[in-house]
Order: C-alpha cells, then structure tokens, then sequence
C-alpha cells in the first residue's frame, strides 16, 4: 500500500518489463541503471503490469507491497475477487484472503481485496508517467498514447466495477486523490472509451497491442452494466442504455472484419481432437487463428515472462498428479469448481446430480457426453486415487478436497498442435506459454443478445445464442431464453475467466434484496465465524462491491470529506461504502 499512499513515482521513472514481451519490441532493463525517462520501455512497462508482477522473478519484488508476490498480478487479483466470491469456485488452500472470499466474509482488511485497489491505482499511475513525458510526433507515438490511456481505461473500468467509491487520478500529483461515486467514474470512462475508439488503430499494429475493438468492446461492457454504475444516480433511468450496448456490440463485430470467432476444429496425427472452444485457452493460443477472436491478450511465455498471477493460477490450481497431461509440471492442488457451475451444463441435458455421479469421463470426453464443447470437466479420477463427488467442499487445506467436484480443465498448457498432451511443445516444463484472453469477440456476441433480451426481443436473442455461441460449441440449441437461462449462458461460455461477479450483480444475483430467490447452492462450505448462514434472506446490497481498503479511508483526508459530501448515496454515514472501519 505504501507505493500507493506515498504518491511517489520515482520507482517507475525507468521502469521497464522484468522480461521481454517480444511482440512490444523493447529489452529489459535495470530499473536502477538511469532516472530518465525512456519511452519505449515505459510504454512497454504499462501493458507488462497486467502480465508480471514486477521487475525481477515470478514471486519476488512485486509492485504491490504487503501481500505474497505470487498473488498480488493484476489479473490473479481480480480473478480471486471475481471468481472466488461467486458460484463457480472455491480455493482449498487454506489462505486468509481466499477463504473470506469463499466465505462472502471479507471487509476492508482482506488483503486480495486492498492488493486489487493497490494495483489498479499504482498501473494507472505508470499509465499517467507515460502520458505525461511521452511524444506525440509520429504516428506511432500517437498510437502508443492512445493504447496507454486505454490500459488506464481498463484499470479504472475495474476500480468503478469493483468500489463504490474510488479515486480518478488522470495526471501526475503528489497530492492525496479525490474519491468519485461510481456515476462519475461511469460518465469519465464512457467520455473517454468514445474517444479512444477514433484515436486507435483500426488494426491493432501487433497482435499484443490494442485496437479500436478493444475500445469497442469494453464500451459495450459499460453500457451493459450502466445501471449498477448509476444507481445512486438521482438523474438516472434504469434500462436508458439498452440500445447504446446494443449499438456498441454491432458495431464491435461490423467495424472489424479482421475479427471473428474461433469456428474450426484441430485433429493431430494421431486423431485427437481440438474443439475451437478449447483452442483459446491452449498452450499456443498466440496462433493467429485463434487470435482473430482476442481483442486483447495479456501475454504470457514460459521463457520471457513467468507469473504465479496469470494462467499458470488457472492451469495448476485445478491439477493433480494421475490426470492428463497438462503441458507443464506444476500442480497445486489448490481449486475446484463448484456443483453450480456443473449444474449449468446438466441443466440443459435434463441430468440431475444423482444421474451425473455415474458419469465418469475425462475432460477430453465430456464435452461429447454433455453435448457441449465448452464443459471441459473431468469426473474421472484416472490415476489419481481419488474419486469425484458433486457435493461441494467441506472443509479446507486438504488434498482430498479438491475432488468434491468435478475439476474445472478448460485452461491447459498443452498444444493444440501437440499428437498426444503428454508430447505437447512446450518451452519450459515448469511455466505454461498460455495467454489470458482478456477481451474476446463472444462477449460482443453475447451483450448483443442481452441487449435484445432486455428490449423484449427474446426471438432476436435466442437466435444469436443458438445460431453463435452455441452453434460454436457445438450445444443443442435452447428451446427459449428467461433470465435464468440467459445467466447460464454467461457462465457457460466465459467460466473461470475472471468475470462472473460482474454478470451476477448486474442480474440482481450476487446480493441485495433480488438475490434472495438465487442460490448459489455452495453446499457444504464451512460456516462463517459469525454464525451467519450464507445467503440467508437480506444478505446487505453493499456487499455487491468491494470495501475501499480500511487503510486508505484512515490515511487519506478527503476520503470521509468526498464521500459524505454525496448526499445521493445511502451509505455515505457508514464508513461511504457501507463497510465499517
């Protein structure tokens, strides 16, 4: 937190990627060898915090300060918030931060919670060194200006997603930032997404850099949501921005034309198959062909830039010895899915939980068995000793744990160019080469048939969840859409991929007074230390968002200042936010 408070950008003046992203066309450097500023290698320092965790190492000399290194990259941070605190995960380790998580008990002291706050703000503040010293002379310059303010686009979508409150810094200041409601943020962000979609490239000049549809797309995403960012907002109507996602998400898939979704199967020499689906989340998802559908991937190599925060999380948090192989060595033991997230794949095949119990197959099967290309689970317990349960987890810290559901496999280090997974390329056995698809053209596919569906066009986006996104997964299409099913669908297509929070809150799902009629089903997790039962009626609405960390309300004056001189928002005489501290 201290890099954070201290206001104090020294440490980023030469910073430049602990490891080469070749495709940003730079070299590391020694951030102790100069104190000026160098443009290629700041530039290239803004998109690498979203793919290392700092200047040396994998788990060590993190950005973020007071939290394991391993844990505290941009994307493991809000993957935990996102992921961990829904229905389709659950951490066995026994770790503090995950396990309040888990546990819908967290507060302002929770230490994923404070480092996703931390990091955020410190990237946006390598974003505004960069804006504020770099060049605008040639066509390249102007083209990396706009590609960094979208960075700090993204950081400050998720600082309004996740806080009710939080600051927006957008220029260099020794001063203690001034904290927004999350409607200002909102009016900034969309001010500023119309504004990069005329400024970047059409084609995004390589293909770890940004474009135009990169812009596009998080647009869409903010007009989807616009009614949880607004809705403290007194001059706010609910359901005013339909027609704007609806438009956004056209106008990602018409205006881009050298994008589109991953339709063709890969069969090896040997006859295994690859489904398209499964292609995005390989080894080699860097391939051109699956790269028509990334609109912006966080780059990841086992040889130039190794993290614990990225896919190797993803890849070795779910394995075990006795599995199938999965491109590299490590296995964690760490995670597995919930019986919710396997209920969205029985759901549609009418199977219930009982029937299920006697399915045994591989992640390689399957998606055959559940006619769908995207439920990449494994009930089997192969070699492993164990056998696969649906029951939910009980208890925490044992290996034992992991298999009281079906293991969640859709991220692998293997090669969908490999014969056989065990003889997949690979070049480092102990880290995966597999990006982390951050922005994907389904998601505009998917706005688009939302959109729809809150127009009452249920026809329209019934049609484009069977005829797109389905037809892609090769799933039976659904014979009608309702809110529930249409949630399902969100889960299906994009589980695990850090996003499940955002898609529940803006269903009136996560918490608050509608989520009553939801449950997450989350059977047999252990009890909260207050005695609280989960979900039970009038879980509080403000756990929706995530406490601005208790340390930053204490130690920044105009915290209580902002937020008590916003008289629209309810929760301005509990701590802003709702939580104590």
């Amino acid at each position: 937190m201290k890099r954070i408070f201290n206001y104090l950008l020294t440490a980023c003046f030469a910073m430049g990627m602990v490891s080469c992203v070749q495709d940003l066309d730079t070299k590391p450097i020694d951030p102790n060898s100069s104190t000026s500023f160098n443009q290629d290698r700041m530039f290239t320092k803004c998109y690498s915090c979203m793919a290392v965790i700092g200047q040396s190492g994998p788990g060590e000399n993190s950005d973020v300060e007071d939290i394991d290194a391993g844990t505290s990259g941009f994307y493991r941070t809000i993957w935990y918030c996102n992921e961990l605190s829904t229905d389709e995960a659950w951490w066995i380790w026994d770790d503090a931060e995950s396990k309040q998580l888990c546990q819908t008990n967290w507060n302002g002291t929770n230490t994923m919670i404070r480092a996703i706050y931390t990091r955020l703000n410190l990237d946006i503040k390598y974003c505004n060194h960069y804006l504020t010293y770099a060049s605008s002379e040639t066509e390249e310059e102007k083209n990396r200006i706009a590609e960094v303010r979208f960075i700090r686009a993204l950081h400050v979508f998720y600082l309004m997603d996740m806080y009710l409150y939080a600051p927006l810094i957008t220029t260099e200041t020794t001063e203690y930032p001034h904290f927004l409601p999350r409607h200002e943020l909102y009016k900034w962000l969309v001010t500023e997404l119309e504004d990069l979609i005329v400024q970047l490239p059409q084609q995004r000049v390589s293909k770890y850099r940004v474009g135009k549809a990169a812009a596009q797309l998080l647009l869409a995403r903010v007009y989807l949501n616009a009614d949880v960012y607004n809705k403290y907002n007194s001059e706010w109507t609910a359901g005013q921005m339909w027609d704007k996602a609806l438009e956004a998400a056209k106008a990602v898939i018409d205006d881009n034309p050298q994008h589109s979704l991953v339709t063709n199967k890969i069969v090896t020499d040997s006859a295994f198959t690859y489904s398209a689906y499964q292609q995005l989340f390989m080894g080699d998802n860097s391939r051109d062909e699956v790269m028509k559908e990334a609109l912006f991937q966080i780059y990841q190599d086992g040889l130039y830039a190794q993290s614990y925060a990225t896919s190797m999380m993803l890849i070795g948090a779910n394995r075990y010895s006795g599995m199938n192989a999965w491109g590299i060595e490590a296995e964690w033991h760490s995670m597995r899915t919930s019986p919710t997230l396997v209920d969205k794949f029985l759901k549609p095949m009418g199977i219930d939980r009982n029937t299920a119990m006697e399915m045994l197959y591989d992640e390689y099967k399957m998606p055959a068995q559940l006619h769908d290309d995207r439920a990449i689970l494994s009930s089997d317990g192969l070699n492993t000793g164990y056998t696969f349960t649906l029951k939910g987890n009980q208890d925490l810290g044992d290996t034992k744990y992991l298999f009281d559901c079906w293991a969640g496999l859709k991220f692998t280090g293997v090669y969908s160019t490999a014969v056989l997974p065990k003889y997949s390329p690979r070049q480092s056995k102990d880290w995966p080469d597999t990006d982390i698809p951050m922005l994907r053209l389904a998601e505009a596919y998917m706005i688009q048939a939302e959109a729809l569906f809150r127009k009452g066009d249920n026809a329209g986006a019934l049609n484009i969840i069977n005829n797109v996104i389905r037809a892609r997964a090769n799933a039976d299409p659904l014979p009608s859409l309702d809110e529930e099913t249409l949630l399902d669908e969100w889960s299906r297509e994009f589980y695990y991929e850090g996003r499940r929070r955002i898609d529940l809150v803006r269903f009136g799902r996560f918490f608050g007074p509608t989520s009553d009629q939801y449950r997450f089903h989350w059977e047999g997790r252990m009890g909260r230390p207050d005695g609280v039962q989960f979900f039970e009626p009038g879980t509080p609405e403000y756990m929706n968002w995530f406490p601005v960390p208790s340390e930053d309300k204490r130690s920044n004056p105009n915290f209580k200042t902002d937020v008590e001189g916003d008289p629209q928002n309810i929760y301005a005489a509990e701590g802003g936010d709702g939580y104590t501290y």
